[in-house]
This record gives structure tokens, sequence and C-alpha cells, in this order.
């Protein structure tokens, strides 16, 4: 990650009910466990973020090396992002293409990751946010993305629905990840509370849910590298 100042991943979605607090809270985990330090930027009216992080201390959690500052305007926004020099690692947490906090969002990131559910309506919504920050790169930049699958469900990722999902995003040139995220209750558990390097006992499903989040951190990275062209 480059040291001049701190790299800014937004996680953004154009509706709610996809995972993407829930996206945003494992990536902070992850970054966070890997010795970064990471603050989440929370702009969702809900202060979803804010509440985990809450949450988290009253029940013990230390959170090492994550803040999570909530964000009640697109100025307050503004002038967070042109701070961001006290931490490696900025997550931003955004809903929805008519919200004005999308904008500085979207253009300052160095990469924006959009969660979707591998609906036929979910991922058509996903393509509208997709021509929303293509245009917000105007002429002079191609602002780097990817959809990636979240709440996959068994054996959903086999299914004709879960195909054509992916055939649609393809169909508009999409980039997705190759990754997704399965709709576990450790993810569920860890929403609420903690992160999947805080939870104890160390089981088998908290290992496999760290499995899956790591790889979907490698790939964020590669993309950040440029190792994967968009």
């Amino acid at each position: 990650m480059p040291e001049q100042r701190a790299v800014q991943i937004t996680v953004a979605s154009p509706k709610g009910g996809v995972g993407k607090t829930m996206t945003t809270i494992l990536l902070a985990g992850e970054f966070a466990a890997a010795g970064h330090r990471v603050t989440v930027l929370d702009t969702d009216p809900q202060l979803s973020a804010l509440e985990w992080s809450k949450n988290s201390r009253r029940a013990g959690y230390a959170l090492s090396n994550i803040d999570v500052i909530p964000i009640n305007s697109t100025d307050e926004l503004i002038d967070r992002l042109a701070q961001s020099d006290a931490e490696d690692l900025l997550l931003v947490d955004v809903q929805g293409t008519a919200v004005a906090a999308l904008g500085p969002a979207v253009a300052n990131a160095d990469f924006v990751l959009i969660p979707t559910k591998a609906h036929v309506f979910d991922v058509k919504q996903c393509l509208g946010l997709i021509r929303h920050i293509r245009s917000l790169g105007g002429r002079h930049r191609e602002i780097p993305y990817s959809v990636m699958l979240n709440m996959v469900s068994g054996i959903e990722h086999n299914t004709m629905a879960f195909r054509t999902a992916i055939q649609l995003l393809r169909q508009a040139d999409a980039s997705v990840l190759e990754t997704f995220l399965s709709q576990r209750p450790t993810f569920a558990s860890i929403a609420t509370a903690g992160t999947l390097y805080e939870v104890q006992p160390v089981n088998k499903a908290v290992q496999d849910a760290r499995d899956q989040t790591n790889a979907l951190t490698a790939e964020i990275i590669r993309k950040l590298n440029g190792a994967t062209p968009q």
C-alpha cells in the first residue's frame, strides 16, 4: 500500500439488504489483522458500521487497528477524505446512486467494491450503479471497480439464477470478482460484534469464514496493484 496517503476502498450498493456493511466490517477485520490501520467512514444514514463498533467494544472486543467514524454530510466526507493520512486504509460505506455522498466516495476511490445478491433484479440495479461510476470518472479517469456476489447460500452458485446473474454482468462488460461470500451464520454473528480475528473459539466455521474473506482481500489487493486488468 502507498505510504503517502491512505488507500481508499469504497463499498457501495444501489440498495439495502445486500450485505454492504457486513462486507465493510469483514474487510476492516482482514486488513486490521494484517497490521494495517483501518478507518471506516460510515456515511449510511442507519450508521450500522458505527453501531457494530459500539456493540463490539461493549462486548469486550478491542477492534485493534480499526476506527469507525460517522459521516453526516457530503461536506464532512469531502473534508475527511482530504485528511486521509492517519491510517493505511480508508473504507467508505455508502449506499444509493441518489445520495450526494456517493460522488466524492467514488470519485476519490482507489477501488470501488459493489456487493450484490445473485438475483436478476439486484444485478440490474448494480448495472445502474456501474454506469454512474463510469460517469463520475469522466473522460480522464477510469475508476477501478468490481462487483462481488454476496450472501450466496448453499449450492446457489450452481443454479440457473446465479449463472443468469453472472451472464448479465458479463454482457454489460462489468468487472466481477471470482471470489464470492457465502451466507454464513459466522458472518451474521460478526456483523453484530467483533471480527473474525478476535472471536473465540476459532472453530472450523470461523476458519472457513476467514479463508473466504482472506481470498476476497487477496483478490482486491491484486486489483489495487493492477495485477488483474480492469
